[in-house]
């Protein structure tokens, strides 16, 4: 009898278990709406610098000028949001943490709502949260390579368009509806790569951030190693690819055989001349 009760209050928590996800999966897509929630890649895209923001500490800025020549990466998001949105925001924190590179040396992070409504302090609340969880306590404000951003719709939309990211409001649920993807920019606010999901693996995010930086960042060893990966379309991920370098090392060791070969020749004709 026990095993059977047991039994049963397994399947009821299984259903309930369906029924939520079911109920998140609704909130993130609607059924009416599923097609205009997607993203279409527009690598090489300026992205407006001029498009008026308000930081973290309520001054009104340019996106503009939170580019500072470094790689930006960029995630649309709303602060409130507790499902998606955090996956996305700390699969990035996770990453960074593991990362060499550090914000604000080597790339930056710019997070911004795509819900109008949203405060200042509500974008800075969430940014400072996750710079707490890298350990830079004693960074916390603007000034850190992490900048969190909200705008007027118009501004939204703008930016949103540049890159490619069609999201929706879900009326009556007070969500909105969107992928999961990090835009990565060069320096100069040009779309460089897409990452999709919600973790990003260290050497992934790397790689992206290179690319977007023409090769400018890391040490001279890494410069070497992320020159090893390559991104695979199919798959939108980067995978190691050495063949390029097997090559090179292949006419390498070729020539040098046939450099031998070449002495050891010239040396028996010069005896058998003898």
């Amino acid at each position: 009898m026990r095993c059977v009760r047991g039994a049963a209050r397994a399947m009821v928590l299984l259903v309930a278990l369906l029924a939520l996800l079911s109920s998140v999966a609704r909130a993130e897509v609607p059924s009416d709406g599923a097609d205009s929630v997607d993203i279409t890649e527009q690598l090489g895209a300026r992205v407006p610098r001029d498009l008026p923001f308000v930081d973290g500490r309520g001054r009104h800025v340019r996106l503009g000028e939170r580019f500072a020549g470094r790689p930006i990466v960029l995630a649309l998001v709303y602060y409130r949001c507790q499902g998606l949105c955090s996956l996305l925001l700390g699969g990035l924190t996770a990453s960074l943490q593991t990362l060499e590179w550090q914000l604000g040396r080597e790339l930056d992070v710019v997070t911004v709502s795509i819900d109008p409504g949203e405060t200042p302090a509500l974008a800075a609340a969430s940014r400072d949260g996750y710079l707490k969880t890298l350990g830079r306590l004693r960074e916390v404000g603007e000034g850190n390579g992490w900048s969190a951003l909200t705008g007027p719709s118009s501004s939204i939309d703008a930016l949103a368009a540049a890159v490619g990211f069609r999201f929706q409001y879900v009326e009556g649920r007070r969500q909105f509806a969107h992928a999961a993807a990090l835009f990565v920019l060069t320096g100069d606010g040009r779309v460089s790569r897409y990452l999709y999901g919600v973790e990003f693996p260290p050497r992934q995010l790397q790689a992206a951030v290179f690319e977007a930086s023409g090769g400018r960042v890391g040490t001279s060893f890494e410069r070497v190693i992320l020159r090893c990966f390559a991104w695979d379309p199919a798959s939108r991920r980067y995978h190691l690819f050495l063949t390029r370098y097997f090559r090179g090392a292949g006419l390498l060791l070729l020539a040098a055989v046939g450099g031998m070969l070449a002495a050891l020749w010239r040396k028996d004709l010069a005896r058998s001349r003898a």
